[in-house]
């Protein structure tokens, strides 16, 4: 059976499509009986106040904690400055870039809590409709490695994000290895970015309904990268109602 039917042109989407894809793996993830896998892999639906535009936001660890006090020690600042890192980028105008979003606030100790996996290494993926491809495009940055490493560098995207098998393929591929840069779409602040510009090909080869659009989409974009969806996402039911945070 084919779904072709449920999209106007596909393997491309309008925005009311695509933010229908984001509304519908969100209850995928809402849904799920992922355990512990919930504290450090976290999906939230993104709404601009100024644009109405929607993406998918998902946050994920680098690697976990030593010891289980400091793992809970992140749990607990993660849940206390959720609310915080919720705020939209486009609110915040003084935060004109990424050093002043990482230092509004501070504890005593003089730490930066601007996001919600402050103190542990993690990454920031955003998926977004691309407007002129009209098909999703993934977005990431790096935060807080460990002292001396820059975030925002080629090498430490290999280094943690890239896993062995895609690194001669991904430098092959272009330029900048297949992996770009420019200003995020939300924040303009320096991200970067997987080009979509393969990427409707890649769909088109493919038959899938709206509801796993973006679970097949990250199936092939994601995995260079580091991002793949958890398996507890694929068993979620289908009841429930849909979440859009």
């Amino acid at each position: 059976m084919s779904h072709r039917d449920e999209y106007k042109q596909w393997p491309f989407l309008t925005e009311e499509e695509f933010e229908l894809a984001c509304a519908l793996f969100d209850k995928k993830y809402v849904q799920a009986k992922m355990g512990p896998t919930r504290q450090i892999f976290k999906i939230r639906v993104r709404r601009t106040m100024t644009t109405g535009v929607t993406y998918v936001e998902i946050l994920r660890l680098l690697k976990l904690p030593e010891n289980n006090l400091d793992l809970l020690d992140a749990f607990g600042k993660m849940k206390a400055s959720e609310e915080e890192a919720a705020t939209d980028a486009d609110m915040m105008d003084e935060n004109t870039d990424e050093e002043a979003l990482r230092t509004t606030n501070q504890q005593d100790d003089g730490l930066p809590q601007y996001t919600t996996y402050a103190r542990q290494p993690y990454v920031t993926y955003e998926i977004h409709l691309h407007p002129t491809y009209r098909t999703p495009t993934l977005w990431f940055t790096l935060h807080d490695l460990p002292m001396g490493e820059p975030t925002f560098n080629l090498d430490s995207v290999y280094r943690y994000l890239v896993p062995p098998e895609y690194k001669s393929g991904l430098r092959a591929a272009g330029i900048t290895g297949g992996i770009s840069a420019a200003l995020n779409p939300v924040t303009d602040i320096p991200a970067f970015f997987i080009h979509p510009c393969q990427t409707g090909e890649a769909m088109e080869k493919l038959d899938c309904s709206i509801d796993n659009y973006l679970m097949m989409w990250i199936g092939l974009v994601g995995g260079c990268v580091g991002l793949w969806v958890p398996k507890e996402m694929a068993q979620a039911e289908k009841s429930g109602s849909i979440v859009i945070r």
